[in-house]
C-alpha cells in the first residue's frame, strides 16, 4: 500500500496539472470548436488558384459577399500552419493564406487545386482555440504535422493519466475503508476536499480520461462518451452544455487541489533534503 501511495503522490504531481489543463480547455473548446474545413465556402466556383493574385481575387469575392473589408489584404503560399495541419487539407496543398488585415483579423485559406475557400478564421476564434482545442489536444503544428508521432504521444499520455487515476481510486477507497473502520476522518483541510472530490467524481474522471485515450482509435463505440454525445443530451443542447461545464469545473477543482497538495509535498521533500 505504501508503494501505491508514493506512486499516486508523485504521479499526481505531474498529471494533476495536465488534468487541470484538460478540464479547463475542455470548457473552452465546447463553446468554441476548432475551425473546420468548409466544402462550400466559395461563391466563385472551382477556379484554379495557382498564383497569389488569383487567390486574392477569390478571397476578395468571398469577403465582399460577407461584408468584409479587402483593401488591405495580403496573400502568401503555405504548405500548412496551425489551422490547416490536419490531413483534411492534403488535397488542397499548397494553400494560399489570405489575411484581410481587417479589424476582426480575418484570414482566408484558398485551395491551390480547386480555388475554393476551404477555411475562414478570425483573431477571436484563433485566440480562443489556443486556450481550447490546441491545448486540449496538445496540438502545436510542429508536433501535429507528424501525425503518427502526435497520435502515439497523446495515446501514451492518456494511458499514463488513466493509470494515475486508477491508482488514486485504489488509494482513496482504501483510505475511506480505513476511516470508516477507525470512525475518524481520513484527511483534513485541503486533503479532505481532494479526497472527497476524487471519490465522488472518480467514475466520471476515470471514464473521461479513459474514453479520451480510446477516442484516438477510429470508430470506437465509446468515443461519444468523451463529448457526451448521447441521444438524451444531444436533443437538449442547453442541458448538455450545463452538464459538461459542471463536470469539467468539478474535475478542475479536483485537479487543482491535487496539484497544490503535490506542490506542498515537493517543498517539504526539498526542505527535508536541505536540512
Amino acid at each position: 500500500m505504501r508503494i501505491l501511495i508514493v506512486l499516486h503522490r508523485w504521479w499526481g504531481f505531474v498529471f494533476c496539472l495536465l488534468f487541470a489543463m484538460w478540464f479547463a480547455s475542455g470548457i473552452v473548446m465546447h463553446f468554441v470548436p476548432f475551425p473546420a474545413r468548409s466544402k462550400a465556402a466559395t461563391i466563385t466556383g472551382r477556379i484554379e488558384a495557382h498564383a497569389e493574385e488569383a487567390a486574392r481575387n477569390v478571397a476578395a469575392d468571398y469577403a465582399r459577399s460577407h461584408g468584409l473589408e479587402v483593401s488591405h489584404a495580403s496573400a502568401e503560399r503555405v504548405d500548412y500552419d496551425q489551422w490547416t495541419v490536419s490531413g483534411d487539407y492534403d488535397s488542397d496543398r499548397p494553400l494560399y493564406r489570405v489575411a484581410l488585415n481587417d479589424t476582426a483579423g480575418t484570414v482566408l485559406y484558398v485551395s491551390s487545386t480547386g480555388g475554393d475557400i476551404v477555411l475562414a478564421t478570425t483573431r477571436r476564434i484563433r485566440m480562443l482555440n489556443y486556450l481550447g482545442s490546441i491545448a486540449h489536444w496538445i496540438y502545436p503544428a510542429a508536433l501535429r504535422h507528424h501525425a503518427e508521432v502526435w497520435r502515439a504521444f497523446v495515446w501514451w499520455l492518456s494511458l499514463m493519466g488513466t493509470i494515475g487515476v486508477g491508482l488514486g481510486i485504489v488509494v482513496g477507497m482504501v483510505r475511506l475503508g480505513t476511516a470508516i473502520w477507525k470512525k475518524s476522518p481520513a484527511y483534513q483541510g485541503l486533503q479532505f476536499w481532494h479526497h472527497t472530490l476524487g471519490l465522488v467524481f472518480a467514475p466520471f474522471i476515470f471514464a473521461w480520461i479513459f474514453s479520451g485515450f480510446l477516442s484516438l482509435a477510429e470508430n470506437w463505440p465509446l468515443r461519444s462518451f468523451h463529448t457526451l454525445d448521447f441521444a438524451l443530451l444531444a436533443s437538449r443542447p442547453l442541458l448538455r452544455s450545463i452538464v459538461i461545464v459542471a463536470l469539467c469545473l468539478c474535475g478542475l477543482a479536483f485537479s487543482i487541489t491535487g496539484a497544490v497538495l503535490a506542490w506542498r509535498r515537493l517543498r517539504m521533500t526539498v526542505r527535508s533534503l536541505e536540512s
